[in-house]
């Protein structure tokens, strides 16, 4: 399956768990539109290990939507370490999915960015560790 439909289909499955909570009368949280980790989860899911440079050598140019910020791991609620304005150039090594299937993609030296806040989506190699 190519990475953009793959991301599609996360997505698509996302929005039918979001309208099984709603009928189900679970409120939709921003975690989950985020890809924020919550409670215990939240500081277990933000690794700070990098994918090494020589097993992911690749390097994409990909612009911001909006204020991206930048965060230590692959979750909403990890450590913000910066961010980019909107239409400024970000260059993206690899990806990878989080516990919540959505894809971030890493920043060498910088960190994790969200794809949902990049123009293309983000890097197109999975990161190897």
């Amino acid at each position: 399956m190519s990475r953009p439909v793959r991301k599609q289909a996360t997505r698509a499955a996302l929005a039918v768990l979001l309208v099984a909570g709603a009928i189900a009368g679970v409120p939709a949280t921003a975690a989950a539109s985020t890809g924020a980790a919550t409670g215990p989860l939240a500081a277990a899911a933000c690794p700070t290990a990098a994918p090494p440079a020589n097993l992911n050598p690749w390097r994409e140019t990909d612009y911001a939507l909006r204020t991206a910020p930048v965060r230590m791991g692959p979750y909403g609620e990890c450590r913000s370490v910066g961010s980019y304005s909107a239409g400024q150039a970000v260059t993206v090594n690899c990806y990878t999915t989080n516990s919540h299937g959505n894809t971030w993609s890493y920043i060498r030296g910088y960190g994790w960015i969200w794809d949902d806040h990049l123009r293309y989506r983000g890097a197109n190699n999975r990161c190897i560790f």
